[in-house]
């Protein structure tokens, strides 16, 4: 229904453009008509005119009929019925002797044309009858040795004229509803054809659901607007698959890293009530569901952060911060779990580095770093941390003496739930959201972070966060 609406409307508007364009030039083409008509009317009236002047000075005699014909004629490719000539002397009185044939048309000489034609000049007057119709007369003077001896009047009936401009608008007239009928049906078949391209985009788009993705508009090929369109809804298909695509696997991850701490709860507590059990065994289970219970609330606010992130409605409450001395607090908080491991933590103590950013969030991002640095380095292994400033960014970076990763894992490594492969050797409990959560951070805080690695090497992951300069030299 909404082609076919569509349809109309060009329609509508290609046959009223072209209805449009057709009156212009009809209007046009009649006005340069009326012009021609009355140009020639006027040219061949001062030609005659001058004829019956040069006679009128040369001859004495009265001139004939047929020689007023032969002058209509020659100017105007016939002798009209209703034609009018006429002699006046200089004072007005009409002077019947200079011609044989009374003049059809029997126009009085006005007092405006006697008085222009004293002084030597021509007068064009369009003259309207009553009963009769319109006459152009041309009024001239005949000159001798600079005085005027007689004036000469020639006029001519514009019916002619009249009659062939109601043939042109009745011509005009009929071609008008044929002209709305060609143009109607032409724009009508046009639409159509244009809008061919659309059906098959609906009968497309009708069939595309979640379930069934796969389905594309067809490109032509034609690179015109319809087939840019739907290049541009393929994309966003694609778009749309691939986030789709990316939710599933980011809610199949989500269930199965909460079923694993479930489960450990359940199975705790029903092998704790199977028997009576001492106090101290009921603690031992209380803490282990504790455990979980702290790794389930982790995975939650993990996914929450990402989640607000995504939606672009992480909270930062922004200061000046200086990263060096952040990052020697971390440092020295996270010792204890260096040694636990039994790798050693550096930390490269420099000048002061001030960032806008949001304390708490700022340092999630490092401690996950830092963690993730000291859980995949091997016994004995070593952690380096240090801060440096660069032209416009404060740069920190983490290295470990770890496994490392390839360039293809390299890819991955920021997804969320994403582990490395030494981690699921090492039955890691980690919700595979730390490095996911440390780039989401840093691009709130319009930095970004990336990971180098080469295998058996370790791994190094470089934080860019923009500087408050100012704030460094006031310090």
């Amino acid at each position: 229904m909404q082609v076919r609406s569509i349809r109309l409307k060009l329609t509508f508007w290609y046959t009223s453009l072209l209805t449009l364009t057709f009156l212009l030039l009809g209007g046009l083409s009649y006005g340069l008509l009326s012009y021609s008509l009355n140009r020639d009317i006027d040219y061949a009236l001062r030609g005659i005119t001058e004829v019956l002047e040069t006679t009128v000075q040369r001859r004495t005699d009265t001139i004939l009929p047929a020689e007023i014909d032969d002058m209509f004629r020659q100017f105007f490719g016939f002798s009209p019925l209703e034609r009018h000539i006429d002699f006046f002397n200089p004072s007005g009185q009409r002077q019947r002797g200079q011609s044989r044939e009374k003049s059809v048309l029997e126009v009085p000489l006005s007092e405006s044309a006697l008085q222009a034609a004293a002084q030597g000049q021509q007068v064009f007057e369009t003259i309207k009858g009553e009963n009769s119709p319109a006459l152009r007369v041309l009024t001239t003077p005949v000159m001798d040795n600079g005085r005027v001896v007689n004036v000469v009047r020639v006029g001519m009936s514009l019916e002619n004229m009249h009659q062939t401009k109601k043939r042109f608008l009745l011509i005009m007239a009929g071609l008008l509803p044929l002209t709305l009928l060609l143009s109607g049906g032409g724009g009508w078949l046009l639409a159509g054809r244009a809008l061919r391209p659309i059906d098959s985009m609906t009968r497309t788009a009708n069939k595309i659901s979640a379930e069934h993705l796969n389905q594309r508009l067809a490109v032509s090929g034609s690179d015109d607007e319809l087939d840019r369109l739907a290049r541009t809804i393929n994309d966003m298909l694609d778009r749309i698959d691939g986030s789709l695509q990316e939710m599933r696997r980011f809610s199949a991850d989500a269930s199965h890293e909460l079923q694993t701490p479930l489960t450990i709860l359940k199975g705790e507590i029903e092998v704790a009530l199977l028997k009576q059990r001492t106090p101290s065994e009921y603690e031992l289970v209380l803490h282990s569901c504790l455990e979980e219970i702290d790794r389930i609330n982790k995975l939650v606010e993990g996914l929450l952060l990402l989640a607000r992130a995504d939606a672009g409605a992480l909270k930062l409450d922004l200061q000046p911060l200086d990263m060096a001395q952040l990052t020697h607090t971390l440092c020295t908080q996270m010792h204890p779990l260096a040694r636990q491991y039994e790798v050693t933590l550096h930390h490269e103590l420099l000048n002061s580095v001030i960032v806008d950013g949001d304390e708490l969030q700022l340092q999630r991002m490092l401690m996950n770093l830092i963690d993730n640095g000291i859980k995949y380095s091997s016994t004995g292994g070593e952690v380096t941390v240090s801060v440096e400033k660069g032209s416009d960014h404060a740069v920190i970076r983490v290295q470990d003496s770890g496994p490392g990763f390839s360039a293809a894992e390299a890819e991955k490594i920021f997804d969320r739930f994403h582990r490395a492969p030494q981690a699921r050797q090492q039955h890691s409990k980690g919700s595979g959201l730390g490095l996911s959560i440390a780039r989401s951070i840093a691009l709130a805080h319009g930095g970004n972070i990336k990971a180098e690695s080469v295998p058996g090497s370790g791994s190094s992951f470089t934080v860019s966060l923009p500087r408050l300069a100012a704030h460094e030299f006031k310090s």
